[in-house]
């Protein structure tokens, strides 16, 4: 599956170094978000009792933040790549490149999770002067962190190859992941919505993934810790073959 590492470290160089030339829209324009959220909701929400005991809004809603961040970047990354490298008619080009389909998956992906992983990071580092530098785990806070924004850029390949233009990629992350964000305990728990909105939000497949970056932050679960490590691990494994599988039959490659 991999053989030329150095062609595959180089192909994710370039993905990273291309989103590190506009860092003011890549990696600052999500952060200054991010505080904005911090500021709206955590000045109209600061003293509101939340269900998890010992724990404050504010600490909370940081973590919840930083995964919102890093699943956005992740997902935007190697999708607007792709999609761009179509408008360019460069797309063909990854065909004749000396890496295999493994080699090239990952060289798109491992720039989308770095992305990801600086922007959900650096949201924390961005708090600290409103809520202190508390944390129950710090690398295992990073580490979650990578593996979701690492899922997500699985997803943005998905996106790439498949979609052709930025319409379709706008749907997409206005209409069905920002909803799914939103809903994923990000802003409130899952537990205190009213009626039946509780057990569909149990059910959205990001909530595990926010709920597993807000453990390490906390170090408290709403849902259950082998739950969470077994569909995170599911997700990851789905969602890489699938992109396996798109970039080995030259989905969006060929046309």
């Amino acid at each position: 599956m991999f053989y030329n590492f150095y062609g595959m470290y180089m192909l994710s160089r370039r993905e990273i170094m291309r989103f590190m030339k506009v860092y003011i829209q890549t990696i600052i324009a999500p952060i200054l978000s991010n505080m904005l959220f911090l500021g709206v909701f955590g000045g109209a929400l600061r003293n509101r009792e939340i269900s998890i005991e010992g724990v404050d809004y504010l600490h909370f809603l940081i973590p919840g933040l930083c995964a919102m961040g890093a699943i956005m970047s992740a997902v935007q990354n190697p999708s607007s790549s792709m999609i761009i490298q179509k408008f360019q008619n460069l797309i063909q080009d990854l065909n004749s490149y000396p890496l295999t389909t493994s080699e090239k998956l990952m060289a798109f992906s491992i720039g989308g999770a770095v992305r990801g992983t600086m922007v959900g990071t650096l949201t924390y580092l961005a708090s600290i002067p409103f809520v202190g530098y508390e944390i129950s785990s710090p690398f295992l806070f990073i580490g979650m962190l990578f593996l979701v924004s690492l899922i997500f850029s699985f997803i943005g390949v998905i996106i790439g190859l498949v979609f052709e233009n930025f319409d379709r990629l706008t749907f997409v992350m206005s209409i069905v992941l920002t909803p799914l964000v939103y809903f994923g305990g990000v802003f409130f728990e899952i537990s205190n919505l009213p009626g039946i909105l509780s057990k569909i939000a149990v059910y959205n497949p990001i909530f595990p993934l926010i709920d597993s970056v807000r453990w390490s932050y906390i170090g408290i679960l709403e849902g259950t810790m082998q739950y969470n490590l077994a569909y995170s691990m599911s997700i990851l494994l789905i969602s890489f073959c699938t992109a396996w599988y798109l970039f080995e039959k030259g989905v969006g490659l060929k046309d």
